[in-house]
Order: structure tokens, then C-alpha cells, then sequence
């Protein structure tokens, strides 16, 4: 006679086994969000991102797009960045945008180049030229790095004195015997800078990509209305610093 079995069969000993891990793995997840809501957050915001691109594309015949909006979203844009917050999308802007190609009027980024390399900054504006439309504008903001050089001229303007002050009060660097060497260097390596821009060296860029019409604005200025003041330090309490240290280009799809 065949041997009476005991226990439970072997293929269910396998699922009770399966449905353990799972459970100890989802337990996990969950308390990892509880200790990390901010990585949590961000994941759930990136798997949302399809969504949100899909609705701003289907609700905005106008479309606009900010490149690393941080916590300053613009209204009727479609913002987005590489930590979005609630209700941006997620962009990495050294990768291929995803999105089509003319489909946009606009693209704006304000302190986003300068965190990628040179060759990846020039990707970021061939992406910019691909999605926009014939006649479309690209507008970057980027700290000017001929006029922080020309801080370490010796006769030095009340203009820049002032800057050199507020900029270094502001970020709570130790006072030096050269603060505009202390400034140049923090521009450099601190904040996730990778590149800084002339504007000689932005221009060439964003004509490479294969714009036209480029022009160079100071923060917040623009030809055109629906550009102006749209750079969120220009009417924050660093206008100042930011008028001094940034500038800001445009250039057209032809």
C-alpha cells in the first residue's frame, strides 16, 4: 500500500512561502515610506508623471515648459523637474524629453544648466529645440560667470561691493581677506554646479543646438510679455543678488 502522506501538500507549503515573502516585502515598503516619505513621495510622483504630461498636453493648446521648477511651479505650465514636487512631472533634463516634437510654444529652465556638463547642457538645448514649434522660444537664466570674474578687479564698483556684501551675508560664508575669490570658488564647486557660462560661451551654445535670433536679457526681462518676470528670484528677497549675478538668453526655432 502507497504510504499515507501527512502535512500539508508541497505546492501549497510553496504558496504560504510565496505569500510570506510578499507579505514581509510590502511590510517593508511600507515602513521604508513611514522612515522616507520624501524618496516615497518622489517615486509615487514619478510613476504619476505619464499622467500629468498626458493631461497637460491634452488641456493646454498653449504649452509651456519649465525644466527644474524646484518648489516654484508656474501657472498654465507644465512644470517639472528632477525631485518634482506634488503636481510636477518628472524631467531629467540630461535625458531625452519625454515628450513630441513641436508640440510646445516654450521652454524655460532658471539655475538648471550650470548643474549639468558642458555636453550635457547642449543636449538639454537640442531637446529644447526638438519639442518646440517653428517660432518657439527657449529662455534660460544661469549665473554669468564673466560678471563674477570681473569681482576680482581692484576697482571695484559700488555695485559690486553691494553684491559681494548681500552674497556673502546671505549664505553665511566666513568673511575673507578676498571675498570675491571666496564667491568665485562657491559658484564653482558648492550647490551641484558642474558648468558655468559666459555669456559668450551660453550664446554659442544655444545657437549649436541650432536656434536663431538669440538675445541676452538681465533677470525678469523679456521682449516678449508672456516671458517677463518669470524667473523666481527676480522678485524674491535675492533680487539683488540675482540681478547682479545672472543672466538670462532666448533664442528662437526657426
Amino acid at each position: 500500500m502507497p504510504k499515507e502522506q501527512t502535512g500539508v501538500p508541497a505546492r501549497y507549503s510553496g504558496f504560504k512561502n510565496i505569500a510570506a515573502r510578499l507579505a514581509i516585502t510590502l511590510a517593508a515598503v511600507g515602513l521604508f515610506g513611514v522612515a522616507r516619505p520624501d524618496v516615497a513621495g518622489n517615486a509615487t510622483r514619478r510613476w504619476r508623471s505619464p499622467h500629468i504630461i498626458a493631461d497637460y498636453m491634452r488641456n493646454h493648446a498653449v504649452r509651456k515648459l519649465q525644466l527644474g521648477a524646484g518648489d516654484f511651479s508656474l501657472s498654465g505650465w507644465l512644470n517639472t523637474d528632477i525631485g518634482p514636487i506634488e503636481g510636477q512631472a518628472y524631467l531629467d533634463a540630461t535625458q531625452p524629453f519625454p515628450l513630441p516634437d513641436s508640440s510646445f510654444q516654450v521652454v524655460s529652465s532658471e539655475q538648471v544648466v550650470e548643474h549639468l556638463t558642458s555636453e550635457q547642457g547642449l543636449s538639454m538645448m537640442k531637446e529644447s529645440l526638438r519639442i518646440l514649434v517653428h517660432g518657439g522660444k527657449v529662455r534660460v537664466a544661469t549665473p554669468n560667470l564673466a560678471q563674477l570674474v570681473d569681482l576680482l578687479r581692484a576697482d571695484k564698483t559700488p555695485e559690486q561691493i553691494a553684491y559681494m556684501q548681500a552674497k556673502i551675508g546671505w549664505h553665511h560664508w566666513a568673511t575673507a581677506s578676498d571675498p570675491a575669490n571666496v564667491i568665485i570658488n562657491q559658484e564653482m564647486n558648492e550647490f551641484g554646479h558642474h558648468f558655468l557660462y559666459t555669456p559668450k560661451m551660453l550664446r554659442s551654445t544655444i545657437e549649436a543646438a541650432g536656434f536663431t535670433q538669440v538675445r541676452q536679457y538681465k533677470s525678469g526681462e523679456s521682449d516678449d510679455p508672456a516671458l517677463k518676470g518669470i524667473e523666481m528670484r527676480s522678485h524674491s528677497n535675492v533680487a539683488d543678488i540675482d540681478r547682479y549675478e545672472t543672466m538670462v538668453f532666448e533664442g528662437v526655432r526657426p
